[in-house]
C-alpha cells in the first residue's frame, strides 16, 4: 500500500460540545453533495464500492471509496476522516491509497497529482470554514503581490512561527504566459502549501529588502519549507514546470499525515470511579497482578489489531478480484447476447454495416471513432468476412478490457494480438509517406496514426493504442488501405 496524496485540515478547538457537533455536520453536510457528484450513485459499478464508517458526530468517522486504479493492476482507495488530535482540535484528513493486487509490489509512482474532483472537496472546506496557516487563508488560487508591503508581507508569512505548510514563491513580473506556477498549480497544492506569485518589480524588491540579500529571482522558484530545529529550509526549483516542485510538495505532505484513529461504532464511556482511586484502595500484590494483566491484554489486543489488518487487506484483495470476475461475466454475457441475436437473424451477417453498429453497441472497452461507419460507406462482404470481422472485434474488446485493468502492459498488447489473430503491428513508412491521409484521426483533439491491424478475409480493422489513457480506438474497419502495393 502506498500513500499518493494527502491533505491535514485542521479547524481550531471548538468552544463547546454544541460547537463542535455542528462543524462535523456542515462537514457531512459538503462531503455528501461530493460523493453524489464524484462517484453517483447511479453510475457505481461493480468495481466500486462506498464505505461509511461511523457518523461525522462520532469522535472518529471515515468514509472509504474504493475502485479500480486507472493505469496499476491496484485499488485506488480515497478516505475522508474526521477525528479529534490531542489538544481537541478537529482534524479532516483526506488522502489516497494505492493498494496493489497483482504482481506489482508498490506502484509505479509514489506520488499522483490530484484531479480536480479530489481538490474540490478540500476548497469546499477550507472555503467554508475559512480555514488558515498563520493568520493566512488557505485558497485555491495563488496569492498575488503587487507592491513592495506585499512583497514584505510574504516574506514575514515565510518566518511566522506558527506556520505549518510550505510556500512556493515565483517572481512573475517579466513571464507573461509562461508562469511556472498556474491557477492548476495552486489548486493541486490546495491544503499543502501557498502559492505566491510576485507580480512586480516592486514586490519582488520588498521581499528581498526584507531579508537583505536575493532570495527570490525569475531564474528559479523558491520553496520555504516549514519551520524545523536548524530553522527555515529553502529549495531553489529551476523554471521549466512544475511536475518535480508538486511531486515532492505532495511527497512531503504525504510524509506529514497524522495515524488515522480506528473507527468505532461504540461511543467510550468515561468510568464513573477515577483509576487512581481504584489503586489507592488496592494493595500491591493486587497492583502488580493486574499490571501483569493489563500487559497481557495489550499484547492480545496488538495482535488482534494486526489480524484484524491482515483480514482487511485480504478482503480489499477478494474485493477487487471479485469486481473483475463480475465485471468480466457483464462483459461475457454482452457479448453473447450479440452473438445469439445476429446468429437468430442470420440475414444481419449479410449487412457489413449492421454487425458494425451491432459491435459499437456490444463491446464496451473499444473506443470506436466516429468516422469509423463513414469510412466503410456503403461496402458490403460476404457472411464468413462479417462474422470474422465481429468475432476479431469481439476478442479485441477482451484484450482491451485487460489493457485498461493492468493486466496487459502496452508495449506486450501486439504480442497477444498476434496470437489471437491474423495481426500486422504496423504499417511501412512508404505508406505513411504516401498516404498518410488514410491512416490519420483525431483523438483527443490531435493527429493520430493508425498502424496495427487485423486482417479478416478481404477485410481489415486497424486501430490505434492510446498509451497512457490505455484505451484501444478503432480507426477504420473496411477495406485494405493504400501502401506501397497501391498504384
Amino acid at each position: 500500500m502506498l500513500t499518493v496524496y494527502g491533505v491535514t485540515l485542521i479547524l481550531p478547538k471548538p468552544k463547546d460540545g454544541s460547537a463542535e457537533v455542528g462543524a462535523r455536520e456542515t462537514v457531512g453536510r459538503l462531503i455528501e453533495p461530493w460523493l453524489e457528484r464524484t462517484w453517483p450513485e447511479s453510475k457505481r459499478t461493480n468495481t466500486t464500492q462506498v464505505t461509511a464508517r461511523g457518523s461525522v458526530t462520532e469522535k472518529v468517522f471515515r468514509i472509504d471509496i474504493s475502485e479500480q486504479h486507472p493505469t496499476d493492476d491496484a485499488r485506488q482507495v480515497t478516505l475522508v476522516s474526521l477525528f479529534n488530535n490531542l489538544r481537541g482540535d478537529v482534524i479532516i484528513d483526506i488522502r489516497r491509497e494505492v493498494r496493489p493486487t497483482g504482481p506489482l509490489i508498490l506502484p509505479r509512482t509514489r506520488s499522483e497529482r490530484p484531479p480536480v474532483a479530489l481538490t474540490s472537496l478540500v476548497a469546499d472546506i477550507t472555503r467554508e470554514f475559512r480555514i488558515r496557516d498563520a493568520q493566512q487563508l488557505i485558497s485555491g488560487n495563488p496569492i498575488r503581490a503587487t507592491s513592495s508591503n506585499d512583497g514584505a508581507a510574504i516574506a514575514a508569512l515565510i518566518e511566522a512561527p506558527s506556520r505549518r505548510l510550505p510556500l512556493v514563491v515565483e517572481c512573475t513580473s517579466t513571464k507573461g504566459a509562461g508562469v511556472m506556477t498556474t491557477t492548476d498549480t495552486a489548486r493541486v497544492l490546495t491544503g499543502i502549501a501557498h502559492v505566491c506569485h510576485l507580480a512586480t518589480a516592486e514586490s519582488e524588491q520588498g521581499f528581498n529588502d526584507y531579508y537583505g540579500n536575493r532570495k527570490a529571482s525569475s531564474s528559479w522558484v523558491l520553496v520555504a519549507w516549514p519551520r524545523a530545529a536548524r530553522g527555515i529550509a529553502t529549495t531553489e526549483y529551476p523554471q521549466r514546470d512544475d511536475e518535480r516542485l508538486v511531486d515532492e510538495l505532495i511527497a512531503a505532505a504525504v510524509g506529514a499525515l497524522p495515524l488515522l484513529p480506528r473507527p468505532t461504532a461504540r461511543p467510550q464511556t468515561t468510568p464513573n470511579v477515577p483509576i487512581q482511586q481504584v489503586v489507592a484502595n488496592t494493595t500491591s500484590p493486587e497492583v502488580g497482578d493486574l499490571r501483569r494483566k493489563n500487559q497481557d491484554l495489550e499484547q492480545q489486543l496488538s495482535e488482534v489489531r494486526d489480524e484484524n489488518d491482515s483480514l482487511i487487506e485480504n478482503l480489499t484483495t477478494t474485493e477487487h478480484l471479485s469486481a473483475k470476475m463480475a465485471e468480466d461475466r457483464d462483459r461475457y454475457r454482452d457479448q453473447l447476447t450479440a452473438l445469439l441475436t445476429l446468429r437468430d437473424d442470420a440475414k444481419q451477417w449479410n449487412n457489413t454495416s449492421q454487425v458494425l453498429l451491432m459491435a459499437k453497441q456490444s463491446f464496451t472497452m473499444l473506443d470506436f471513432h466516429p468516422e469509423v461507419e463513414s469510412r466503410l460507406g456503403k461496402a458490403q462482404y460476404s457472411p464468413a468476412t462479417n462474422q470474422r470481422i465481429f468475432g476479431s472485434l469481439l476478442e479485441l474488446n477482451n484484450l482491451a478490457a485487460r489493457l485498461r485493468r493492468g493486466d496487459i502492459e502496452p508495449h506486450l498488447f501486439n504480442t497477444y494480438c498476434s496470437e489471437k489473430f491474423n495481426f500486422a503491428p504496423s504499417v511501412s513508412d512508404n505508406a505513411i509517406n504516401k498516404f498518410g491521409q488514410d491512416y490519420t484521426i483525431v483523438w483527443n483533439g490531435s493527429p493520430v496514426q493508425l498502424g496495427p491491424h487485423i486482417r479478416c478475409n478481404e477485410a481489415r480493422i486497424y486501430f490505434y493504442m492510446d498509451v497512457k489513457q490505455r484505451r484501444i480506438v478503432i480507426g477504420h474497419v473496411g477495406e485494405h488501405l493504400r501502401d506501397k502495393s497501391t498504384n
